[in-house]
């Protein structure tokens, strides 16, 4: 029995580690997320989510749409270089960068093959534009951008591009 549900995760750490307890590092670490506004997309599964859970003191995640993987992997080096459409027809048999988001938000395919392809699935952020538009220290349902957040996630997300 599959519980994967369709598409994948993209989460970002917020803040760092003074103060935060050996477990929760430990999760953070086995998520890739090891330092301040690294970005990681992650298998939308419910070990992944529980795994979310336990460190949403630190990251702020939400769903990983066609339009914002599109943005994210056109304009974010994925190594040593962009990613452009015509690497992406050769690594992975796609038009284009496009293609390649609708791939991965549909769950056609998995973040993990990005990296056997010779692609990475972990982003070095920038702070957002402006600043978070919410606290860091509270939750998203109490004002904050902490945990899983669908309003603000998609629009902070496109700031730290």
């Amino acid at each position: 029995m599959n519980k994967e549900t369709i598409g994948c995760l993209l989460a970002v750490r917020v803040k760092g580690t003074a103060g935060r307890r050996h477990q929760v590092e430990a999760v953070l670490q086995d998520l890739g997320l090891k330092r301040r506004n690294q970005a990681v997309l992650l298998p939308n599964n419910p070990a992944t989510r529980g795994a979310l859970e336990k460190v949403k003191d630190t990251i702020f995640w939400g769903d990983a749409t066609e339009q914002l993987l599109t943005l994210l992997l056109s304009s974010r080096p994925t190594g040593s270089h962009k990613l452009t459409d015509a690497e992406a027809k050769k690594r992975f048999g796609v038009d284009n960068i496009r293609a390649l988001a609708r791939l991965l938000s549909t769950g056609e395919l998995k973040p993990r093959e990005l990296r056997s392809k010779g692609l990475s699935n972990h982003f070095s952020m920038n702070s957002p534009r402006g600043g978070f538009r919410g606290s860091v220290k509270n939750p998203s349902g109490r004002g904050g951008i902490l945990g899983f957040s669908k309003e603000v996630f998609q629009e902070t997300i496109k700031r730290m591009i």
